[in-house]
């Protein structure tokens, strides 16, 4: 059973539609996307600020911010890409995540704002991001680090992967899926049925970004949909899943065509619940920090 809060977190989510009105496809959509491109973009607040070291730089014209313990040698290097679905930038909610796994684990996290749709498209911000992995790799002077992403993030983290062993680049040491878009067509069965218990997403929003995103690609180019791609001869992941996300069938896809994946999906849990505050999130949170620190040693 869910915890009380999260349970909470799932009923306030589905009835205000705070997210859902963000994420419904249709003529709204656009106009949302444009709206949010009208606001300041999310940073990292003051008390992220006050705590750790935050810093930040440019990188091919895009902002890249770094979340560091002030106090002490980090116990990991983390390159991080956000979710939102490929449209939105990063929420405070992304921010709150990355500031806590900084200061309570001890990770040096680097999260890149890479090129977003409309404006970009899958094509011009994969290779983006694969400069910046490139540069954010071998910058590291031999270090180890991981890669990991949440939703739209977590499926740019998996496309990168993917693109990085083939072009045999450095590759992460690990990954970490949370809630990946990993198929950006919105086709599962199982989907309309998670649907009405999703507090976050709607089929028509992912459905409608993914067509953007895409643009004049495939939607079954493994750098739209790496879940087309190939798995064999990546790093150990750790993939997360929610029972009333509609992406948990991606998730549960890529346990399916890659066993090995350390998979952990809890019922009654809303897209992106491991990023979030409530009991689960925090014990997935512990779950990433090991997870880790054992593909580091």
């Amino acid at each position: 059973m869910p915890s009380l809060i999260a349970s909470l977190t799932g009923f306030v989510l589905r009835t205000t539609g705070i997210y859902r009105k963000l994420f419904t496809g249709g003529p709204q959509f656009q106009i949302n996307i444009a709206k949010s491109r009208a606001q300041p973009v999310p940073e990292p607040d003051a008390k992220a600020r006050g705590s750790l070291r935050v810093e930040h730089s440019e990188f091919g014209g895009r902002t890249i911010w770094t979340l560091a313990p002030k106090d002490r040698e980090p116990t990991a290097h983390i390159l991080y890409w956000h979710g939102g679905g490929y449209v939105y930038p990063p929420a405070a909610v992304h921010w709150a995540f990355l500031a806590h796994m900084a200061k309570t684990h001890g990770w040096s996290v680097t999260a890149p704002l890479y090129p977003l749709a409309p404006e970009s498209n899958a094509e011009t911000a994969t290779a983006w991001a694969m400069d910046f992995y490139t540069r954010y790799a071998n910058g590291l002077g031999g270090k180890a680090f991981i890669m990991g992403g949440d939703s739209a993030g977590g499926g740019l983290a998996a496309a990168i992967a993917q693109l990085a062993r083939d072009a045999g680049h450095p590759a992460a040491h690990a990954l970490i899926l949370i809630c990946p878009w990993l198929n950006l067509d919105p086709a599962h069965p199982e989907q309309a049925k998670v649907e009405q218990r999703d507090g976050i997403l709607t089929i028509s929003g992912i459905a409608d970004a993914g067509r953007i995103y895409a643009a004049d690609l495939p939607l079954t180019d493994p750098r739209c949909s790496p879940i087309f791609g190939s798995w064999d001869g990546l790093p150990p992941i750790l993939a997360f899943g929610g029972g009333d996300d509609i992406l948990v069938t991606d998730a549960r896809a890529l346990k399916a065509k890659h066993p090995a994946v350390a998979y952990r999906e809890l019922a009654g849990m809303v897209h992106d619940w491991p990023i979030f505050t409530f009991r689960e999130s925090r014990e997935a949170q512990i779950e990433m920090a090991a997870f880790g620190a054992s593909a580091l040693t």
